[in-house]
């Protein structure tokens, strides 16, 4: 979130635009600079409508400035690499090679990936990976939990035609099955799969408060479409200690007092599984696989009968259904690391494990923006809204004319005027230097 750093800068912590509130200004701003009362759910426009003029306009800013103040997310953003030093001359020049990216005010690498030949390798950020195999259908859910065991995002599959917002589709293919969980881990409206889901709405998931997508990114594999590569965008190597958890379910008789259990197929099930439901009390494990259909546990049932019963993968593997690899650090970010970088510049510096010296060798998603907003940014924007409303206004409400004021269409054509004077003095310029 934008920080302000000196009181003239304008901040807007945690913004909400359904109460009015945005990154670069707010109802508040709007409603004192047009002279009126404060908007509320009666006005018209209401408070959730002007919060999303207000959403609409941050996007104009952005588009005429050339940059962002606020938190964005690039992905998958293609470079190609070249060598500016010899890898032998490496070690005192800082670098073999750089990239420019296209967008300055670097926050964080959220992934980067450099060719080697033959395939992509991570060399930034934690990352975990979940392939799906010829069972996924058997998933019952894919959880993504925070450092120290917090807060878990738990996304349920579905496949009886009626998906949630905050549920995966598994009633077709792989493919459309990895697409439509990444939406749900980005939190976005699931553009590729809504045509044959029947999604209306962009996916969410939230716990205690949280968002999934404030912590987590996902991606597709550019070279498994069956695999998804999800990053932390905690700081460094925090999400190292985020989990991944596979839960899937099977029909099983458990008898009172006796460690085997018997189940409905062994092959998609793995030792250090949790097993969870009627007749199992505390942490009991699959402590080992006898056949098809019989397994040992860690500990004697409490109870006896056939019930459903729930098995827990915590960064592991399941047999056939999922291919699972955790979080771990992938990143050595620093001057005599795999890579450095400028953030303010957006430039991203190799010295190790750099990539082939060959075209698209490097593909990288990142997060950009600046870190406060600039007083002149929270001006522009407001004008811009404010300007909208009054373009909007029906002279029901709010902004009254008398033959002895400024005019609607005067205010409207003066406020967008000096928006778009202040925003030309900040907008970026590039200098291509051959």
């Amino acid at each position: 979130m934008p920080v302000a750093s000196s009181p003239s800068d304008f901040t807007s912590i945690d913004p909400n635009y359904a109460t009015g509130k945005g990154f670069y200004t707010d109802a508040d701003s709007i409603a004192d600079m047009l002279q009126i009362p404060a908007f509320s759910s009666l006005t018209n426009p209401t408070l959730a409508q002007v919060g999303s003029i207000i959403k609409r306009v941050e996007g104009i800013v952005d588009d005429k400035v050339k940059r962002s103040y606020r938190p964005i997310i690039y992905q998958d953003e293609v470079h190609n690499f070249q060598f500016i030093r010899h890898p032998m001359q490496s070690y005192y020049g800082g670098y073999v090679g750089f990239i420019q990216l296209d967008t300055m005010k670097l926050r964080k690498v959220i992934s980067l990936r450099v060719w080697q030949g033959n395939s992509y390798k991570e060399i930034a950020s934690a990352q975990a990976s979940i392939k799906l195999l010829d069972n996924f259908r058997d998933i019952y859910s894919i959880t993504l939990e925070l450092p120290n065991s917090g807060t878990e995002f738990e996304m349920f599959a579905d496949a009886n035609g009626v998906v949630a917002n905050d549920e995966f589709d598994i009633a077709f293919g792989v493919k459309t099955t990895v697409k439509d969980i990444i939406h749900l881990i980005t939190e976005e409206f699931p553009a590729s799969t809504a045509q044959f889901t029947g999604a209306t709405a962009s996916k969410a998931l939230t716990s205690n408060s949280k968002s999934i997508s404030d912590f987590f990114f996902a991606l597709k594999d550019s070279e498994d479409s069956a695999r998804i590569l999800v990053s932390s965008l905690l700081s460094g190597e925090d999400g190292s200690d985020c989990n991944v958890k596979i839960k899937t379910r099977q029909s099983c008789t458990t008898v009172n007092t006796d460690a085997t259990l018997t189940v409905a197929d062994s092959s998609k099930l793995a030792v250090g599984m949790v097993v969870s439901g009627t007749g199992i009390t505390g942490t009991v494990t699959i402590a080992s696989i006898t056949d098809s259909t019989t397994v040992e546990l860690s500990a004697a049932a409490t109870a006896s009968g056939t019930n459903t019963l729930t098995f827990t993968a915590t960064n592991l593997t399941v047999p056939t259904i999922a291919e699972v690899e955790g979080f771990t650090d992938k990143q050595d970010m620093r001057r005599l690391g795999s890579f450095w970088t400028i953030g303010d510049e957006g430039k991203v510096y190799f010295l190790k494990d750099y990539p082939y010296h060959t075209q698209n060798s490097i593909v990288i998603s990142y997060i950009a923006g600046s870190g406060r907003v600039p007083s002149a940014i929270h001006e522009a924007t407001t004008k811009l809204a404010c300007a909208e409303i009054l373009r909007h206004d029906d002279q029901t409400i709010l902004i009254a004319e008398t033959g002895a004021n400024i005019s609607t269409k005067e205010k409207y054509d003066i406020l967008r005027k000096e928006a778009m004077d202040i925003l030309k003095g900040k907008s970026d310029l590039v200098y291509f230097i051959e």
